[in-house]
């Protein structure tokens, strides 16, 4: 089938012209392709570097399989072809001619995706770097691992599936308006947002000074052993934790002031630890997440490539099929339209098969010029949302021009809030947690209670007027509120219901509880993150805005569509679903080979040496990471290290091989050294390295705060405090944040009065039966 004549999705009619070189590029493309786009990808004479096999020379990389399919191919210049686009996206390890990007963003909308962004002092220098160092310089390694070891990266490519992800709802997001648009993705600032869980925010919330202490620290509990595998938990809530003291067997810790907190469990988690175990051990997985289930206690198997096939959630949603040459299976697309998932078993290009878009068979874009609004201004956005992957579309649609105003009860407020109180003591410590705080900014809040029929009716009014209805409860929640989508559509037949339970709308797990690292988990992402011959590890960071980036794309085609039909829609984007497409290289791996996937500390294959070394100083950490033969001999002759001349280590697969011997000669070399002044000696001859960013303070970093990645705001509890806005910028936008995260019910009257019409006396009264309020109730 020709791609012109592709069967017609929501994005049909619009051209993509995919500049890509990792994954990042590649699966914005991807996402593209699955709603419907027409997507060109230019690569280079010789093919797109992802099409390598590594070290089996027999055709296309599996992994280049999954993320090319439904795209075609040319061989001929991109810029030759971006006048027939409607977007760009350009994927380049250095800046790309900024004045041609500027040209095209006068019509089209162009995405650049660099390293450090265009802009900057280390933008245009030059200056080496991978992913692994990326992280590094990001803080993403500071805060995981045990504090009597090394920090750890990620075990997979996380941080450019995000970019990936952010990169095409930011050229959704534009394209819905008119007139053209620049956009500078940093992946350095994708990096930041996904890995640090605002642990800037926390650190500016409390005060806290920069001395060098360990941030490593495991979750307890976390991912532990099992009879027959292992299971991981998440104690998201103080309920939680009492049910899984009563779980494990062990209720008269429900009296023990120090296991119910934070930091008692970590002083006595040896004690705690070993208690779990006694107890996890003597069961299997299936039952240990049987009957966290009956509690409601965020549970769930650790999954590797293999186990995930069987688990019956993604065999009931039929999730992992076969690519279309049936030499593997791939995650299928990870969000609904009207309850249809789009195809995703698509054929793989041929280099060079294809010389452009053709001609286009209707109008898709319009070129007047570009207005001073924002692109999604005029659209209204009803928010029932928690944590952070829900909020996270809510704020990135409001910082894009949306009006939108969020719902929580006195009953029921944001749980993210409830973090508050280990930060400050003010009277209103609900308003200080970190995780709130980096989440919510660009939307108003009202409190209404859906149990109470003035709040259901009020609620249902807000419905009535909204374009889009946002939520990511558990499935049930809205379902017992009687706000399914049939009740929706009812009230509003032109609204786009987006949904993003943790497991899906349906199968067994339908019920569920899920947050980040539940999903983190499930999906395999634990498997591949820890030390060698250690146990899983949760990443702690990317599924929240993995999830909540790929939902928004889903809820922008949605939207996109709906101007064609004039009818509302409901997109289902499962959270669990964005963390298995991010995992997906362990599955694809698996079906094509028969290889497990693992963990080994900071190594990646065709990248060695590569790990994190202490130099002088408490916590003085020192990346590095070596990828060509050139790097090598720079890196040889810098340290004079003893042995390293050996021919044995000249070749790439030599170097891996002896990882090990070569982790241990560095770990002597850089013992002592000022780590500052030897990445400045490394970086200078041309090897990637870096000093690892304390996530406390990464606000401080050059780049970060040359780039303004975090804005000042002003909070009525904690203050004026940096926090970190959208990992990208607009060319015609100088600010993300206009409005302060909000306090609990702050904009009550605000939106009950003027835009309701409600009259004072009846809003007090409201506020006098808890219907609405601005504190949670019982505090």
């Amino acid at each position: 089938m020709g791609f012109d004549a592709m069967a017609p999705g929501t994005l049909a009619g619009l051209r993509v012209l995919e500049v890509s070189r990792t994954i990042a590029g590649a699966y914005a493309g991807r996402l593209f392709a699955d709603a419907g786009a027409t997507v060109v990808m230019a690569e280079p004479a010789d093919g797109h570097p992802l099409r390598e096999r590594a070290n089996r020379g027999d055709g296309d990389a599996p992994l280049f399989g999954f993320l090319a399919a439904g795209k075609a191919s040319t061989v001929r210049e991109w810029t030759d072809l971006a006048a027939d686009a409607d977007v760009v996206i350009v994927e380049s390890a250095d800046i790309p001619d900024i004045a041609l990007l500027e040209r095209l963003a006068e019509r089209i909308v162009v995405v650049a995706v660099t390293p450090w962004g265009l802009r900057g002092p280390w933008s245009g220098s030059g200056r080496p770097w991978t992913e692994f160092t990326l992280q590094a310089e990001a803080g993403s390694l500071s805060n995981r691992g045990d504090p009597a070891s090394y920090p750890l990266a990620l075990g997979g490519s996380e941080h450019l599936w995000v970019a990936g992800s952010f990169a095409a709802s930011a050229a959704l997001a534009a394209a819905t308006g008119t007139g053209g648009e620049l956009i500078d993705l940093s992946l350095l600032e994708v990096t930041t947002y996904a890995a640090t869980m605002f642990t800037d925010v926390q650190a500016s919330v409390s005060g806290a000074t920069p001395d060098p202490i360990a941030q490593r620290r495991r979750l307890t509990p976390s991912v532990e052993p099992a009879a027959n595998g292992w299971v991981g938990f998440n104690l998201a809530s103080a309920q939680n934790l009492e049910d899984f003291l009563v779980l494990i067997e062990r209720p008269e810790w429900l009296d023990d002031e120090e296991i119910r907190s934070y930091e008692g469990r970590y002083r006595r988690a040896e004690e705690f630890s070993a208690a779990v175990h006694a107890w996890t051990t003597r069961h299997t997985v299936a039952e240990i997440v049987e009957q966290a289930a009956a509690f409601r206690i965020p549970c769930s198997p650790v999954h590797n490539a293999a186990t995930i096939l069987d688990d019956p959630q993604v065999t009931a949603r039929e999730f992992y099929v076969p690519d279309a040459s049936d030499r593997f299976r791939h995650p299928a697309v990870p969000f609904l339209f009207g309850g249809v998932r789009p195809p995703s078993a698509r054929a793989v290009p041929e280099p060079g098969g294809r010389q452009g878009f053709g001609p286009r068979t209707d109008k898709v874009r319009e070129t007047e010029a570009v207005g001073e609004s924002l692109p999604l201004a005029g659209l209204r956005v009803i928010e029932f949302t928690n944590w952070w992957v829900g909020p996270l579309v809510g704020t990135a649609l409001g910082s894009l021009g949306a009006d939108v105003i969020k719902i929580e009860s006195v009953r029921r407020v944001d749980g993210s809030r409830m973090l508050g109180g280990l930060v400050a003591r003010d009277p209103r410590w609900w308003e200080a947690s970190w995780v709130h705080l980096g989440a919510n900014h660009n939307k108003r809040v009202v409190t209404l209670d859906l149990t109470q029929p003035e709040g259901r009716e009020l609620v249902e009014r807000l419905v009535a007027d909204a374009d889009v209805l946002l939520e990511n409860y558990s499935a049930r929640v809205l379902d017992n509120a009687g706000l399914d989508w049939d009740a929706v559509k009812a009230l509003n037949p032109q609204v786009v219901m987006l949904r993003m339970p943790a497991f899906g709308l349906t199968g067994p797990r339908r019920e569920m509880v899920g947050y980040a690292q539940t999903v983190e988990q499930y999906s395999g992402m634990c498997w591949r993150t820890g030390y060698p011959d250690g146990p899983p590890l949760n990443p702690s960071g990317p599924a929240d805005p993995m999830g909540g980036s790929n939902a928004m794309f889903a809820l922008l085609a949605a939207l996109r569509e709906r101007k064609r039909t004039g009818q509302g829609m409901l997109v289902e984007a499962p959270l669990v679903e964005a963390a298995l497409t991010m995992a997906a290289e362990q599955v694809i791996e698996w079906t094509a080979t028969g290889t497990i996937l693992g963990r080994d500390g900071n190594h990646v294959r065709g990248h060695a040496p590569q790990g994190v070394y202490a130099g002088a100083g408490e916590e003085q950490w020192l990346a590095l990471s070596v990828v060509t033969d050139e790097q090598w001999q720079a890196l040889v002759s810098l340290t004079g290290i003893q042995g390293w001349s050996d021919p044995s280590l000249a070749s790439p697969e030599g170097r891996w091989a002896q990882r090990y011997r070569l982790d241990e000669d560095l770990r002597a070399w850089t013992a002592g050294r000022d780590v500052p002044a030897t990445v400045d000696d490394l970086v200078t001859v041309g090897v990637p390295a870096a000093h690892v960013v304390d996530q406390r303070f990464v606000h401080d970093h050059p780049q970060i705060a040359a780039r303004g990645y975090f804005e000042d705001v002003d909070h009525p509890v904690v203050g004026r405090i940096p926090i970190p806005v959208l990992p990208y910028r607009f060319g015609r936008i100088e600010r993300w944040s206009r409005l302060p995260p909000p306090t609990v019910g702050q904009h009550n009257r605000e939106v009950l009065e003027k835009e309701l019409g409600l009259s004072a006396q009846r809003i007090d009264d409201l506020a006098a039966r808890q219907i609405i309020g601005d504190r949670p109730a019982g505090l």
